[in-house]
C-alpha cells in the first residue's frame, strides 16, 4: 500500500529553511572545533610568520586566530537568529495546520509511526533548547552565561543522530511504500 503525502509550499519552505540554516550552523561549529580551532590556527600562524623571520608570542598568535575565526563564527550567530525565526514559524505552522505525521499517542499509530513522532519531538525539543540557550548566551544575564553556553554546546549533539535517522528514514521510504517522497518535499 502506497501512502499519499502532500507537502504545502509553506511546509516545504520551513523544512528547507531549517535544514539549510542548521547545516550552516553545524558547519561553523565543526570548523571551530576542528580546522579553525584557535590553538591549531595559532600554531599555523606562528609557523608561517617564523618562516618569514617574524616572531610573535603564543598569546599574540591565539589573539590573531580568534580574530580570524570570529568573523566566521558571526555567521553562526546570524544563522542562529534565522533558526529562531524559522522554528517559531514552524511551531505556529504545526499549531495551525497540524502535524504531517501520526502522533505518538494516537491509538491508530504503528510502532514505526510512534518512533518517527518521538524522533521529531526530540528533534524539535533539541532545536528549541539550542535556540533558547543560544539567545541566553547572547542576551541573557552574565550570571547564567557559562551554564547556558555549556547546555548550548551539548544540545548540538542531538542534531547528528537526527540527520542520520532522517536520511535513513528517507532511504527506507523511497525504497518502500513512499516512493517519490523527496520529490514531493522539493516540488510539492
Amino acid at each position: 500500500m502506497r501512502t499519499q503525502v502532500h507537502f504545502p509550499l509553506l511546509h516545504r519552505l520551513l523544512h528547507w529553511g531549517l535544514a539549510l540554516t542548521m547545516m550552516v550552523m553545524l558547519l561553523t561549529v565543526l570548523l571551530r572545533l576542528g580546522w579553525m580551532e584557535k590553538n591549531h590556527m595559532a600554531a599555523v600562524i606562528t609557523q608561517g610568520l617564523a618562516n618569514m623571520d617574524i616572531m610573535i608570542t603564543d598569546k599574540q598568535a591565539v589573539s590573531i586566530a580568534k580574530g580570524i575565526r570570529g568573523v566566521m563564527f558571526n555567521w553562526h550567530i546570524y544563522f542562529g537568529y534565522a533558526v529562531s525565526v524559522l522554528v517559531v514559524a514552524r511551531f505556529a505552522y504545526m499549531s495551525k495546520f497540524g502535524l504531517h505525521y501520526q502522533s505518538a499517542f494516537s491509538a491508530q499509530a504503528t510502532i514505526k509511526q510512534k518512533f518517527q513522532a518521538w524522533v521529531y519531538w526530540l528533534f524539535y525539543a533539541g532545536v528549541a533548547l539550542s535556540v533558547i540557550t543560544g539567545l541566553a548566551v547572547k542576551f541573557g544575564p552574565e550570571a547564567i552565561e557559562h551554564q547556558a553556553e555549556t547546555i548550548h554546546k551539548l544540545a548540538l549533539w542531538y542534531f547528528i543522530p537526527f540527520i542520520s535517522l532522517h536520511l535513513a528514514g528517507i532511504l527506507l521510504a523511497e525504497n518502500g511504500q513512499n516512493k517519490g517522497l523527496v520529490s514531493k518535499m522539493i516540488g510539492g
